[in-house]
């Protein structure tokens, strides 16, 4: 199979939706066949994206998208969008296209699918279908898991589809919004706040009904015009509508993605309210903004404070704000209800999105929300944990203040939310996609993060909305799991030492229990920060003869087998990247500064930090200050035959060619050509 179209094609939709030109914006993978054609023209692709699928395809098959399956698990790194986008995008393709045609019926999404893929009816069925809606979750869960930094997630959780939609609600949900419809939407969203002063948002059942009453609902698109009105679509859109409600700024200029967006907060401190602004990015250190407010970054974080700008009141945050000074927008949505955690990087409180089941929330609510808000706290709070003290002289006037709201429950709680509907939509926890583990005992949690001691281990976590059986073991187990909501402790369960597996629909979660954690392996050459009578050496050494060395990682593998080799890297690159003498590559994480340094007289020099090579050798690339620099890490030259698979391995290489010098670097660059040829 050629893999080659279908890589291109996916960085084109990674670049075009997902990049952090849509930080802070709200994501929709529209895609019809005039906007694939644009996107080719775009991105100079020789093949076109249909074809560039069906060239790795199987529709005869009993799995037709396996090959894509084991692509996309392969390609899998974290960093980069799982690589199903263009499968995805031919999802949403056949979405659009949707329509009575005297054989069909408009609703007939299946048939549409088939004849695009497959080039008939029948072929791509239901059954079929499903790996592509589990494609869809994971998509939205790595989306999800960025924050806003890879745009806002628009993708339905399992909860938010009607049973006859529960696999190609996803693909329509993307099909329904062109760009020149989200264009109109904050005008429309301007004009219902100024008319009804009411909480905000609306549901969008209510801005559904008054959006086809507006006097310029012609100018939408038809695709969103007829979906509006069917009765099997007009759910999504409202889906739809609520949840860019949810994020508007409050105002009615539409701000288009690749202006970075930094998020106005609310600050509790020192018993007052004030403003905080957070740029995920890394951006300037103070930015200027219009009727001179300035921003100013607080050390080396990603938030900055606000001078200039008058504290927060019921106006302001009923109305919301959104500043647009040079190189930067900075906004608020407007909303009747402030909920604040602790925010550990700041030690300080400061406004979240959403509630965060197990967090302790304070919550500011206005009026218009109260009635509501105290039905959520009747049905999903905590007991105990609400109270309403007296009025402080920094409550906003009119509004009513909660401390110390605890809610343990998500499921119960979106469902709250959604049933009183009004100012609590927006607060509804970030949806579930896949199972994972939370808690637990780690033993040695650097050698393996789901290695946990026998009777210690983690809870699960089931993801939202209807699911087939979860098993366990690969049995089903006794007692059953409950439905998704709390919590499930698995060490009631009283698992034998070893290995487990929990599957459901198509994901996997394992992990490991033991007795006791494994002796490690030690490497012969040992990198540290020199240390003698609690006083560390700024820069570090190998073997020191004489020191202690303070080590940042130190648990490599179990067992018997090679020992690692440990290099250093320097912090605060732009990207690390390390490729392989085996043609593999890898994004390179780096990691936060240890927190036993603070209990050391004199903290260590934070320069550098360590990486263990478990395999082969390579070579580092480090994007620093816009050029790339190449440092050895035990290089070989290397020994393989060039193929498709290795099309990262050797980007990462070309992409990073004028950072390294010698024969080896130069051999590496060689293989890469070969490669792309």
């Amino acid at each position: 199979m050629d893999f080659k179209p279908y890589e291109a094609w996916q960085g084109a939709l990674e670049e075009a939706f997902f990049s952090p030109d849509w930080d802070g914006h709200p994501v929709v993978m529209y895609v019809s066949e005039s906007e694939a054609a644009a996107l080719q023209a775009r991105f100079k692709l020789d093949t076109s994206l249909v074809d560039a699928v069906k060239l790795v395809m199987q529709p005869g098959r009993p799995k037709p998208y396996q090959a894509i399956e084991q692509y996309e698990s392969h390609e899998r790194n974290g960093h980069d969008a799982p690589a199903v986008l263009p499968l995805l995008a031919c999802s949403v393709l056949a979405a659009t296209q949707m329509a009575n045609d005297g054989r069909h019926r408009a609703s007939n999404y299946h048939d549409k699918f088939s004849q695009l893929l497959a080039g008939r009816d029948g072929v791509l069925t239901s059954y079929n279908y499903l790996p592509i809606a589990h494609m869809w979750q994971r998509l939205a869960s790595w989306q999800t898991q960025w924050g806003a930094y890879r745009g806002l997630c628009t993708i339905p959780s399992p909860r938010d589809l009607p049973s006859n939609q529960s696999r190609i609600g996803y693909a329509l949900s993307q099909s329904i919004l062109r760009g020149t419809d989200r264009q109109l939407l904050p005008k429309f969203f301007h004009t219902v706040r100024e008319r009804y002063d009411s909480a905000w948002p609306l549901p969008g059942a209510k801005l559904l009904s008054w959006l086809t009453k507006w006097r310029l609902w012609d100018r939408f698109s038809p695709g969103f015009r007829r979906a509006a009105m069917d009765p099997e679509l007009s759910l999504l859109v409202a889906r739809l509508l609520g949840n860019l409600a949810n994020v508007w700024d409050g105002s009615p200029v539409f701000v288009s993605p690749g202006t970075p967006r930094a998020e106005l907060l609310v600050r509790f401190e020192s018993r007052r309210l004030g403003w905080l602004a957070r740029l995920p990015r890394r951006g300037a250190e103070e930015y200027s903004l219009p009727n001179g407010v300035m921003l100013r970054k607080l050390g080396d974080t990603e938030y900055y404070s606000v001078d200039g700008l008058q504290l927060p009141d019921a106006h302001s945050l009923r109305r919301g704000i959104q500043l647009v000074g040079e190189g930067i927008a900075v906004s608020r949505p407007p909303s009747s209800l402030v909920v604040l955690c602790r925010n550990d990087t700041l030690d300080t409180r400061t406004s979240v999105d959403r509630f965060v089941p197990g967090e302790e929330h304070m919550i500011l609510a206005g009026p218009e929300a109260e009635r509501d808000l105290k039905a959520v706290l009747q049905r999903a709070a905590s007991i105990g944990k609400a109270r309403e003290p007296g009025q402080l002289p920094w409550v906003p006037e009119g509004w009513s203040l909660r401390l110390r709201v605890v809610f343990n429950n998500a499921v119960t709680l979106r469902q709250a939310i959604r049933d009183v509907q009004g100012a609590m939509l927006a607060t509804q926890p970030a949806p579930r996609y896949k199972p994972y583990l939370e808690g637990g005992l780690s033993l040695a949690p650097r050698f393996n993060r789901r290695f946990y001691l026998t009777g210690g281990e983690p809870d699960l976590v089931l993801p939202d909305g209807p699911t087939s059986t979860v098993l366990l073991d690969g049995h089903e187990p006794e007692p059953p799991f409950p439905q998704p909501g709390e919590p499930i402790r698995l060490w009631t369960r009283q698992l034998d030492p070893g290995r487990h597996t929990i599957e459901i629909e198509g994901n996997e979660v394992t992990f490991t229990t033991a007795e006791g954690a494994p002796d490690p392996a030690e490497p012969e050459n040992i990198v540290g920060f020199p240390c003698s009578e609690k006083r560390a050496d700024a820069f570090a050494a190998t073997n020191h003869p004489t020191k202690d060395l303070i080590r940042g990682a130190h648990v490599p593998v179990a067992g018997k087998g090679t020992a690692p080799r440990v290099i250093l890297c320097r912090r605060g690159a732009e990207e690390t990247r390390f490729v392989s003498n085996d043609g593999r590559a890898w994004t390179v994480t780096e990691p936060g500064i240890p927190a036993w340094w603070s209990r050391l007289n004199d903290r260590p020099s934070d320069y550098y930090f360590e990486v263990q090579l478990h395999g082969p050798g390579g070579w580092i690339l480090q994007q620093r200050r816009g050029a790339w620099h190449v440092e050895p890490a035990y290089p070989v030259e290397p020994e393989f035959r060039p193929g498709p698979q290795h099309g990262p391995w050797a980007a990462a290489v070309l992409e990073a060619a004028e950072g390294g010098r010698g024969p080896l670097w130069e051999s590496f660059l060689h293989l890469a050509e070969e490669v792309r040829k």
